[in-house]
């Protein structure tokens, strides 16, 4: 017989790891309502030359993690490894630009692919939600954008997170700050890794992405590309600092923070949460972008987004809550004891999760102390008894699982109990 393995790097997702994924799904998917956003799929695979294009050839994405393959008809195809170029090709093939009104606000989630190294919430294919603002036109989507992320982590009782920034202002901001670390290091070059000397040649940013190199930085002032910047692009950091100050988001300016991908030309941003062991996390990032859709064959847009990991936060929150449920919707559990009992106990589920209740009917012939074990091993909040005594009084025995009292209550009054 067979012995079939999972591949390096993916996850079989069940029990309780599929209920903290999909508690993180739904915590998105409620803020990006809340904000405004709508719904955007695109296929998990595209052109291969749509990611080395956008995401730059000198990435490490591009470089050492992307998978590719030529399909049937001999063309290079890649799993997609990050959201934004897919949507931005989808928005330009479609003309969404042309057909509705700007700024677009999309969000996506599913799985993306990238071959690295495995280790705690990072995986070959791993889960990432994010959003892209097409057409901005202010600074002011770039703060949205990260009030979007504070209020996700807020809906998932994540407060311990800082949200590190720094901004390259704008594409000739930008470009003056490639120079000048180009000028800078070059006299550290043979100090440099053999990578870094690679990049300080044909994109000199990628330089302070380094991690062979992170400790030899430490000991070095290397220019900051705040100090690049022109006057406006000064007054906007400082305006969108000012906003987050006044929110009370927690933030700090990392002058050597830049993205792994090489289009942004702006803001950028990365939130670090601090788990319960004390380990830091990066859950995502994101900036903004303003030559990305004109590159791909669109119109001159500007845009802000970024990506969460889904997989990563459902791993601190698994950190966060050991064996306690974060379900605070009442489960309850119905145990028909005699063969009369059933109909009563399909018509009260029924009318129970019309109410939004989580409900299990037990099918099987188990004890009813086997039954009360069950319960209590899966946390439901209550329990309902409905034996031959309880038909006969047309009432059922309504037990709280947290404070074991229990009580007889009519039919037709469980779920106004429930409701207190």
């Amino acid at each position: 017989m067979a012995n079939y393995t999972r591949c390096r790097g993916t996850l079989d997702i069940y029990d309780k790891q599929a209920s903290l994924i999909q508690k993180v799904e739904r915590a998105c998917q409620k803020i990006a309502h809340q904000f405004h956003y709508s719904y955007i799929q695109t296929p998990m695979f595209e052109s291969s030359e749509l990611f080395t294009r956008s995401s730059g050839e000198t990435s490490d994405i591009v470089t050492k993690e992307m998978y590719t393959f030529l399909d049937k008809g001999n063309r290079s195809i890649t799993l997609r490894p990050e959201g934004t170029a897919g949507v931005i090709r989808a928005i330009i093939e479609n003309k969404l630009y042309a057909t509705n009104d700007l700024p677009l606000k999309y969000y996506y989630s599913g799985s993306f692919f990238r071959y690295e190294r495995p280790q705690a919430g990072r995986y070959r294919e791993f889960m990432q939600f994010g959003v892209e603002v097409v057409g901005t036109q202010s600074y002011l989507d770039d703060v949205e954008t990260i009030l979007f992320i504070v209020a996700i982590l807020k809906e998932l009782n994540l407060n311990e997170y800082t949200i590190k920034m720094n901004s390259f202002g704008n594409e000739i901001c930008k470009n003056r700050y490639r120079d000048t670390l180009k000028n800078y290091f070059w006299q550290f070059k043979e100090q440099l890794c053999e990578d870094c000397q690679t990049r300080l040649q044909v994109n000199p940013l990628r330089v302070l992405d380094c991690k062979v190199d992170h400790d030899f930085f430490k000991t070095k002032e290397i220019p900051t590309a705040v100090s690049c910047l022109d006057a406006q692009a000064q007054e906007e950091f400082a305006l969108v600092q000012k906003i987050l100050t006044q929110q009370k988001v927690p933030y700090i300016v990392d002058h050597q923070l830049v993205r792994g991908l090489d289009y942004y030309t702006g803001l950028i941003f990365e939130i670090d949460i601090q788990a319960v062991d004390g380990k830091v996390y990066t859950i995502g990032g994101g900036g903004h972008y303003s030559n990305l859709v004109k590159e791909l064959g669109g119109p001159d847009l500007s845009c802000v987004g970024f990506g969460l990991g889904i997989n990563r936060l459902a791993l601190i929150l698994q950190e966060q809550y050991q064996d306690k449920s974060m379900d605070t919707t009442p489960s309850i559990y119905i145990m028909p004891l005699c063969e009369d009992a059933i109909f009563i106990a399909m018509d009260m589920a029924k009318q129970l999760r019309e109410h939004d209740y989580v409900v299990t009917i037990e099918n099987g012939k188990k004890s009813v102390s086997s039954m009360f074990k069950y319960a209590s091993k899966k946390q439901f909040s209550y329990a309902i008894v409905i034996g031959e005594n309880e038909i006969n009084a047309k009432k059922v025995n309504l037990k709280n699982m947290q404070t074991q009292q229990q009580e007889m209550v009519a039919v037709d009054e469980v779920l106004n109990v429930l409701r207190g």
